[in-house]
């Protein structure tokens, strides 16, 4: 009789921790880093009336996400922009951004960042940080913060077209367990 109570108690121990661990809300902190390959497909720019270089405007960029093990995903990213159109003028940016792979699975975060000019360049460099908003698929409760950093490649032409961009992010974040919570 002894021994069944021992044995009873140590497998509802066990059961015990193996229902605690399946409901955590959480699983440990990851880390993703991918590559942003767009071009602007859409820009709005409107003149500010305080000097003729201050532009206010949205944007939208399209192109693909590219992983380090090599898969890949479309992105899109849209927002807003407050910039003066020289060198070492106040440039920021805000926005949304999708990442969708083709499994279904998505990714969304809002951004914001500011534009500088480096090494002389006239193209901008881009730096900012974001924060994961929801995801679908295997990113379902996504929760984490991201930053990114990058470059234009080519600048606007006199018909607003060009404007290629590569960035690199950053992000840490969690994942909600799936079924978490329901007992």
């Amino acid at each position: 009789m002894r021994h069944r109570i021992v044995k009873n108690a140590a497998l509802t121990a066990v059961a015990a921790v193996a229902l605690l661990l399946w409901a955590s809300p959480t699983l440990a902190g990851q880390k993703m880093t991918w590559k942003e390959v767009s071009r602007l497909s859409q820009v709005h720019k409107m003149q500010a009336p305080d000097a003729e270089d201050h532009l206010l405007g949205i944007y939208e960029h399209k192109g693909v996400a590219l992983f380090p093990d090599g898969r890949a995903a479309a992105m899109l990213s849209m927002g807003r922009f407050d910039v003066y159109d020289r060198e070492g003028g106040r440039r920021k940016h805000d926005g949304y951004a999708k990442i969708s792979f083709a499994d279904g699975s998505a990714i969304f975060f809002k951004c914001q960042g500011t534009e500088t000019f480096k090494d002389g360049s006239k193209l901008p460099w881009v730096t900012g940080t974001g924060t994961f908003m929801k995801g679908i698929g295997r990113y379902k409760g996504i929760k984490g913060t991201l930053t990114y950093e990058g470059g234009y490649v080519t600048g606007l032409d006199k018909n607003d077209q060009g404007g290629d961009a590569v960035l690199t992010y950053q992000a840490e974040y969690t994942l909600e367990k799936q079924g978490a919570g329901k007992i």
